[in-house]
């Protein structure tokens, strides 16, 4: 798959589950399977882990292969917990420790992210592509920690705050893949 493809995919994937999550009801059967399972997550992260090795393959963008598979591992993983262990929610140990596990990667990917577009963006213009997508993820990611940190604990906050943060990132996915030109 070329670059543009996995874009358009991974953006579109994300803009229909933050659809559905943010205009479904929180009771349906489908939120149950989607959204607590991590089946998303998992998705997701495997699309994200094509896009890392296409944008390796890509030249303008090969700088971002670190920061695309970091949070594509970190996608992965979250999905890999959340589908083995369903109702992780429910124990509280297990919810404190997966929650704060996520808080926490969120938030260093977030400013590690940041912080290497910002400081790599300008090396070489004509060398590098996809800074300000990167940016925009990278700041997605760093808000959406911060919010769980910041007191989303009741169920229906994080099905809108998980929608709000696939709704940014799909957005920001399709229009630059819509933007890339065709290989």
């Amino acid at each position: 798959m070329n670059l543009r493809s996995v874009l358009l995919l991974r953006g579109a994937l994300s803009v229909l589950f933050a659809l559905y999550l943010i205009v479904a009801p929180a009771s349906a059967q489908l939120q149950h399977l989607l959204g607590r399972n991590g089946l998303f997550s998992l998705a997701d992260g495997l699309i994200g882990l094509a896009l890392a090795f296409a944008l390796n393959r890509y030249a303008p963008g090969k700088w971002l292969f670190a920061l695309a598979l970091a949070d594509a591992l970190m996608r992965v993983g979250t999905g890999v917990v959340a589908f083995a262990y369903p109702n992780l929610q429910d124990r509280i140990v297990g919810a404190v420790a997966f929650f704060g596990s996520l808080i926490t990667v969120c938030i260093a990917l977030g400013v590690v992210g940041l912080v290497y577009v910002l400081m790599n963006r300008g090396a070489s213009s004509e060398g590098r592509a996809g800074g300000l997508p990167a940016l925009i993820v990278s700041a997605c990611t760093l808000l959406f920690g911060v919010a769980l940190m910041f007191g989303f604990s009741i169920e229906d906050g994080r099905r809108m705050l998980v929608g709000l943060f696939a709704l940014a990132t799909g957005l920001t996915f399709l229009v630059t893949g819509l933007r890339l030109k065709r290989a």
